[in-house]
């Protein structure tokens, strides 16, 4: 008897600092969820604006369908990511995604690109995402290591996707106030039993 398959997250990551031998990365935290046997990975360093697009279309594929969770790790900006020299919009993320996103979860672990509310929605409507999700102020890296930990653990349960938004709110209120985290839909206004059971 084999063991279920476990839910993944297909991240890409951004240089963060300009020296090639800076070993800043997210990795440690996709390798914990993993051994942790939360959530399996993969992980690509993204240089230029063309390796970005080639594994979007990678993630587009049918082979690909298990990783639900697309996970930005970039420098962000309102509405966009830094890649290379340039910055990538929200809308050229969509025009490439182009409704593939459906029924997905996008992540951007980057510094303020939810800030872009009519953006964010926007795209969202564009990808077909279930949810997009990320940071509207600049954060510390290391807050922002332990919210990913928290956040990809629970983007990845079997938990409803307002129940899961909803119980990282309550549980960690203090630290999604912080650092700026919105979600598009927002989940607000549901309080459902499924979230106030998973506290």
């Amino acid at each position: 008897m084999t063991a279920p398959r476990m839910p993944g997250i297909f991240c890409l990551e951004g240089a963060w600092n300009k020296r090639i031998d800076d070993r800043v990365s997210v990795l440690p935290t996709l390798e914990m969820l993993e051994r942790l046997e939360r959530s399996t990975y993969v992980h690509r360093d993204v240089g230029t604006e063309e390796e970005l697009y080639h594994y979007l279309a990678k993630w587009c594929q049918a082979g690909y369908r298990r990783y639900e969770v697309l996970y930005f790790a970039f420098h962000g900006v309102r509405g966009g990511i830094r890649v290379g020299r340039g910055t990538v919009t929200l809308y050229d993320l969509a025009e490439k995604l182009n409704g593939k996103a459906k029924g997905r979860i996008v992540y951007f672990g980057c510094c303020s690109v939810m800030k872009d509310h009519k953006g964010v929605e926007e795209f969202q409507r564009l990808t077909g995402a279930k949810v997009v999700c990320g940071y509207t102020k600049d954060v510390d890296w290391v807050e922002s290591a332990a919210f990913d930990l928290l956040l990809l653990e629970s983007l990845t349960s079997d938990a409803r996707i307002d129940a899961r938004v909803n119980h990282l709110r309550a549980r960690y209120g203090d630290l999604t106030k912080l650092l700026g985290f919105r979600s598009q839909p927002s989940f607000d206004h549901v309080r459902t039993a499924a979230a106030k059971a998973a506290l």
